[in-house]
Parts: structure tokens; C-alpha cells; sequence
């Protein structure tokens, strides 16, 4: 196969599955918005009959943040996200496309960035040598995997886990922002 065929199809293979990502993070926000506005009316309902059901404030932030990092990701993706525009737009059109190009390369450092802290963050190699949550959280002093929400009494593990979602997700949209057409990629 040529080299040139070959980075072609990297490159729009790159593009097809950050469009995947993009429809699966509409859906999944859809669907984080319509849980969210169900806590928030059994919130309203359970209040005004007199009994109130106390963890349901604690899901829909949760929830929220969730919808809110799914998100970035989405906008980053489709290029919608917010941006001061005051330079771009005294820049003649060659400029303009090299500062979106480093914008690009800024965000697929960050995105680079942000997966070397979650890897320490979350250490899944002391975690499987530790041989169990507590041994780990004992030698390491992350108590991540141990930690429970306040009112839920799940692990909070469970919510941190968008971090590392919305890290794949937004390196694969910096990356095929790099590597494709400079269009939308969503």
C-alpha cells in the first residue's frame, strides 16, 4: 500500500471515529439533560408533599458535570467552542489558518497533559500490584478508588470516571483536527 494512501486512510479514519464520538456525546448529553431535569421535578415534587429525598441534589450535579465536560468534548470536536475572536479577525486568511492550527496543537498538548495526570491520578499499575483497593490506598494515600459521595453512597470513582472520557475523546478530536481537512469534524 502507498505511504500516501495509507496517511489518507489514518487520517479519515481518525476523522470517522471522532465523528462516532461526537454523535455518541450528543446522545449522551441528551440523556444526562433529560435524568437531570427528572431529579430536578422529583426535587421539586418530593419538597412541596413535605418529604424530601436528600441525595437527589448530590446526582444532579454529578450529572451536570458530566454533561458539562461531554460537552467540551462536543464542541471541541465541531469547533463550536467559545472563543475571542477580536485577533482572528484582523488576521488575514494564511494567518488565520495558522493560528487555528496552533490552536490545535495547543489542545492536543493539553489533552497529552491531561492523560500523564489522570495516569497518576488514577495509577492502575500500583493499583493491580497493590492487589486490592484498601492495600492501595495505604501505600499510595489516594483513597480515589475508596472515597464516597456524601448522600448517594456510591464511590466517587464512578463520577470521576468522565475525566478520563472526556481526555480520549478530546485527544481523538485535537488529533483529527491535526491530521483531517481543516473543516468541522462533527
Amino acid at each position: 500500500m502507498d505511504e500516501t494512501l495509507r496517511s489518507d486512510s489514518v487520517r479519515g479514519g481518525l476523522t470517522r471515529i471522532s465523528r462516532a464520538l461526537a454523535r455518541a456525546e450528543s446522545f449522551g448529553i441528551g440523556a444526562l439533560m433529560v435524568g437531570i431535569f427528572a431529579l430536578l421535578m422529583l426535587n421539586v415534587v418530593s419538597r412541596s408533599i413535605g418529604s424530601p429525598v436528600i441525595w437527589v441534589d448530590e446526582a444532579a450535579v454529578y450529572l451536570m458535570i458530566w454533561a458539562a465536560l461531554l460537552g467540551a468534548s462536543l464542541a471541541l470536536a465541531r469547533r463550536e467552542h467559545l472563543a475571542v475572536t477580536l485577533l482572528p479577525d484582523l488576521l488575514s486568511e494564511r494567518a488565520r489558518a495558522g493560528l487555528a492550527l496552533a490552536v490545535d496543537i495547543l489542545l492536543f498538548v493539553f489533552f497529552i497533559l491531561l492523560a500523564a495526570i489522570l495516569w497518576r491520578w488514577f495509577d492502575p499499575v500500583t493499583l493491580w500490584r497493590a492487589g486490592s483497593v484498601a492495600d492501595f490506598s495505604r501505600e499510595t494515600f489516594n483513597f480515589l478508588y475508596q472515597e464516597p459521595t456524601v448522600t448517594l453512597g456510591l464511590r466517587k470513582l464512578w463520577f470521576w470516571l468522565i475525566l478520563p472520557v472526556f481526555c480520549f475523546n478530546g485527544l481523538i478530536h485535537s488529533l483529527a483536527h491535526l491530521t483531517g481537512p481543516r473543516e468541522d469534524i462533527a
